[in-house]
């Protein structure tokens, strides 16, 4: 069992190219700061648009989080855009029984589907892929009965985020964002379960042989990705100040983006929530950017899977090399 919590540091996760997977990012990010700030003569790096971009990117940072521990282990979960759909939607269904009971139906909703993606794949021996897609239809189409297609919107602003929307004057979403980032790097640096998620994302054979709950853990890794897509949904209440179905509808793809810009491999075992975090900034930037130059919102899309696609492409060379 010790061979597997020192596989956390050893072969499971390579530190030296984690490390220069993470300057990368650093770098990437001070390359478009300095970008932003020329563009915007200066406007860019004041303190107020540095924290609406932080706000802007706390949906996708949270959900990322929770698409971190699912890549790292070797999965891929297509259905954390949709819970988060359903989750806001029951939260606001909710909301006239009290806050408590509001928030407390989100993360049971992202919880049960997350638990339901997990014995899906242990129990069911369903490919991951195959059904986490089946969960983004049924969470979808649960979001559309619920709410009978139309918005559903939020009775007092800031009650379901008990009552708050800043603290010393950050926005209480962004500190929600990393609040959840923190206690997923706690987990993953610091207990066994986060060296059994690099261990069955390294060589998940040699994790059943080292004794390594593998079906139990993989439960649990999906449940926990279900809770972040749940307070996403409440995030995304905060944000909005309403839900509908549709909200989630590319938000899956946003978590994996800044996952991959981080340099967590899709293949698993190596990568971390930090380097997601990076990640997360890196496109929050580079949107922002493309507003601040005028670009066309549709060339944004190109210029950003190009930007993907090479450093994809890059990194896994370093990777092969």
């Amino acid at each position: 069992m010790t061979d597997v919590v020192e596989g956390r540091q050893s072969g499971a996760m390579p530190c030296r190219k984690v490390l220069n997977a993470r300057v990368l990012i650093l770098v990437l990010l001070a390359a478009l700061l300095g970008a932003a700030e020329i563009a915007s003569h200066g406007a860019f790096m004041q303190v107020r648009n540095l924290v609406n971009i932080l706000a802007q990117n706390s949906i996708t940072g949270t959900l990322a989080v929770g698409q971190t521990l699912v890549i790292l282990s070797g999965g891929i979960d297509l259905s954390l855009g949709s819970i988060t759909a359903l989750s806001s939607i029951v939260a606001l269904s909710l909301q006239d029984y009290g806050p408590e009971v509001a928030r407390l139906g989100a993360l049971g909703v992202g919880l049960g589907c997350g638990l339901a993606n997990g014995l899906l794949i242990v129990v069911g021996r369903v490919p991951p892929f195959i059904a986490t897609l089946g969960m983004m239809q049924a969470a979808l189409g649960l979001a559309y009965v619920i709410s009978n297609g139309y918005p559903v919107y939020e009775n007092d602003h800031a009650t379901l985020l008990f009552g708050v929307d800043q603290v010393a004057h950050l926005p209480l979403i962004i500190i929600l964002w990393l609040l959840v980032a923190a206690i997923a790097w706690v987990l993953l640096a610091f207990t066994r379960f986060g060296a059994y998620v690099y261990a069955i994302g390294g060589n998940e054979r040699a994790a059943v042989a080292s004794g390594v709950h593998v079906g139990g853990v993989k439960i649990l890794i999906y449940a926990i990705a279900g809770l972040c897509a749940a307070v996403a949904g409440i995030i995304s209440i905060n944000r909005l100040g309403y839900s509908q179905p549709t909200i989630g509808a590319s938000l899956t793809l946003d978590s994996i983006t800044p996952v991959v810009l981080g340099g967590t491999s899709l293949l698993g075992g190596v990568g971390g929530v930090w380097s997601t975090v990076g990640g997360v900034l890196v496109a929050g930037v580079l949107n922002n950017l493309m507003v601040l130059l005028g670009v066309n919102i549709y060339f944004e899309q190109v210029v950003q899977g190009a930007i993907i696609l090479l450093f994809v492409f890059f990194f896994l060379r370093y990777q092969r090399g």
